[in-house]
């Protein structure tokens, strides 16, 4: 009786099992319920900030960052760690409990300082705007650890009239109500304190329809014009940016590594857009001094080819051969082997290939694979030309790896065209990246302007801003334009004896040094991002091979009670004007610079005695003159 039981049972519940792939609402390719989750790291004090979420990391972020967007499960509460490296470990500062609601995504910002440590969790609106919807949100953040007070908040419409549209006040470590703005507006922000003072401003920026960014006020601590303590993160569900517009300037300063020129002249002209949201631009040595108006009609959109017909699966071979990919007058040549032959194999070798094309795979309601290809933006042109070798001698027909010839994929978005006017002439162009309107120049084009608006594209003229600089020495910090700058070295009191040009970028609210160096006509030059961000757990250690007499050295940092001899270098074979960055543990530890891949040691030592907020900056130079012994060099002792 029992028994007959159990098995009646069992078949019922059987039953119902195999019965559920037939019933009409189940829907076997239905993705999984998932979440999303990012955090950005404005711990004023902090180094890179690694946050898991349960036993997934979220990520190694450095300061003023954000990280990727994280998918994760939804629905439950997970132990979430913020740590840092320490000793090559993962040091705990900061354990919290965090829920990320189903096809949400959750915000986390990090602020105050690694003593003090506070999270705002933000959740965003994903919800698709209506059609008839003319308005977006958007939110501020104030997570300025080293102001520690609040910031009271201006919000103009600069279409409409200078009368705020809101006036706020955001305490440290909190983040204002939901403001609803018209998505026609151009916004601008300005932050003060207490006693008027400005702190910050936005200067004008657009939004639009279900954009809903966030707003994050984060500390700074770089050269700028008006000494400004904040800076501002644009986040949107999209990604994050820097507010093109703010007033930021960049700092430099110019070390002279030429062993055998007495001394050198430093000239610079800058290469800037009035309008960067909507054009940047990047100057050569070459370029010429003058200012040109433009405006943008239309961004070139690239074209974008799919596998006529679908696959089962990703995993699914295609075929073997080579594949011939055409960007402007650009071919790359993608091998296809036994390994790579899958949709997913050829998808990855298309995209390791360095070339101007990117592919992805899609899956379709029905369960079906394809094969996505497009061209890469700013590439030579928006079209790409695909030619076959395919393994199974037929390269034209629709068998075998001959499917991805464009002649047999699918158009889904065909290519368009930007139009631009510089000067009140117009031009069309294939690319957004248009390098034959003015000479030496590449404009990048990233928006449409505005109905009835112009920019300005301006190449300055030559200024002088470091003279008789002598060997070894640096000059004095000096202000510049951010983005392409060209500098030109001279032997001094000769503009005319050019030793070496360039063109850098520069980044804003930035210190910079710029390191000549080389020897007789072999002159060069790089530039890199010098550190003045004070952190709690670490020094900061940067170290410049400056020496053009010797090829390659290695750099060795290690703590003063270690053995030389059983010790690994921080870096090896280091090639000339390549700096190298460290965050240094509290200890006493020593420099060292020796032959590459020997103990032989050309340089050094020199002591560190490594504490919290700490800045230790060494070059490495010829002697006088040029060659042996080399010299390792503090600067700002």
């Amino acid at each position: 009786m029992n028994r007959t039981l159990f098995l009646t049972a069992y078949l019922a519940c059987l039953f119902v099992i195999t019965g559920c792939g037939e019933d009409p609402g189940y829907d076997k390719f239905a993705p999984s319920p998932s979440g999303s989750i990012r955090y950005v790291n404005a711990v004023t004090d902090a180094p890179s900030l690694v946050v898991e979420f349960g036993t997934q990391s979220l990520g190694n972020t450095p300061f003023g960052q954000l990280s990727s967007i994280n998918s994760v499960i939804p629905g439950l509460e997970r132990n979430t760690e913020i740590s840092y490296v320490k000793d090559n470990q993962l040091e705990v500062i900061a354990t919290l409990s965090i829920l990320v609601p189903e096809d949400q995504l959750k915000t986390l910002i990090l602020t105050g300082t690694m003593a003090n440590l506070t999270v705002v969790e933000v959740l965003e609106d994903l919800s698709v705007p209506a059609e008839t919807d003319t308005t977006t949100t958007l939110r501020i953040a104030n997570a300025a650890g080293a102001l520690d007070d609040a910031v009271s908040l201006t919000i103009f419409d600069s279409t409409a009239s200078e009368t705020p549209i809101a006036e706020l006040v955001i305490e440290p470590g909190a983040i204002s109500d939901t403001l609803t703005v018209e998505s026609t507006s151009s916004l601008s922000i300005q932050a003060t304190n207490a006693s008027g003072d400005i702190l910050w401003t936005s200067n004008d920026f657009l939004v639009a329809t279900g954009v809903r960014p966030i707003i994050i006020l984060v500390d700074t601590f770089g050269p700028s014009t008006n000494q400004s303590p904040l800076q501002g993160l644009y986040a949107t569900v999209g990604g994050n940016f820097d507010f093109p517009n703010e007033t930021f300037t960049a700092s430099v300063r110019v070390l002279n590594a030429v062993p055998d020129q007495t001394a050198i002249d430093l000239y610079q002209r800058s290469a800037r857009s009035s309008a960067p949201s909507v054009v940047s631009i990047n100057a050569e040595a070459a370029a010429s001094s003058g200012s040109y108006r433009i405006s943008v009609q239309e961004i070139a959109v690239p074209e974008i080819y799919r596998t006529t017909d679908g696959f089962e699966a990703s995993t699914t071979t295609i075929g073997t051969g080579t594949l011939f990919i055409t960007n402007g007058d650009t071919t790359t040549e993608v091998l296809i082997d036994a390994t790579s032959a899958s949709v997913e194999g050829i998808a990855n070798a298309i995209n390791g290939a360095d070339g101007d094309a990117t592919a992805i795979i899609i899956n379709d309601a029905e369960g079906q694979v394809y094969l996505q290809i497009a061209t890469l933006d700013y590439q030579e042109s928006n079209q790409l030309t695909i030619v076959v070798d395919d393994d199974d001698d037929s390269d034209s027909d629709d068998a075998g790896l001959s499917l991805l010839a464009t002649s047999q994929l699918t158009i889904t978005t065909p290519a368009g065209s930007a139009q631009l006017t510089v000067d009140g002439n117009l031009f069309e162009r294939s690319s957004n990246a248009i390098t034959d309107i003015i000479s030496d120049v590449t404009l990048f084009l990233l928006a449409v302007s505005e109905a009835d608006t112009e920019g300005e594209i301006e190449i300055t003229q030559q200024s002088l801003v470091a003279e008789d600089l002598l060997f070894s020495d640096t000059s004095s910090y000096f202000n510049s334009a951010t983005g392409s700058v060209i500098f030109t070295a001279t032997t001094a009191n000769n503009p005319d004896a050019v030793l070496h040009s360039n063109a850098f970028t520069l980044e804003k609210n930035q210190h910079h040094m710029l390191a000549v160096t080389g020897l007789a006509d072999a002159i060069s030059a790089a530039i890199a991002i010098e550190e003045y961000r004070p952190v709690a757990t670490e020094s900061r250690l940067s170290i410049l091979h400056a020496a053009p007499s010797t090829s390659q050295v290695d750099v060795y940092v290690i703590k003063s009670d270690a053995n030389f001899e059983n010790s690994t270098p921080a870096g090896n074979n280091i090639v000339p004007l390549v700096t190298g960055q460290f965050g240094l543990a509290p200890d006493a530890f020593t420099l060292t610079i020796t032959e590459p891949e020997s103990k032989t040691v050309l340089a050094g030592p020199a002591t560190i005695d490594s504490a919290p907020n700490g800045f230790f900056r060494y070059i490495v130079l010829d002697a006088d003159g040029g060659g042996a012994p080399l010299q390792l060099i503090q600067l700002d002792d």
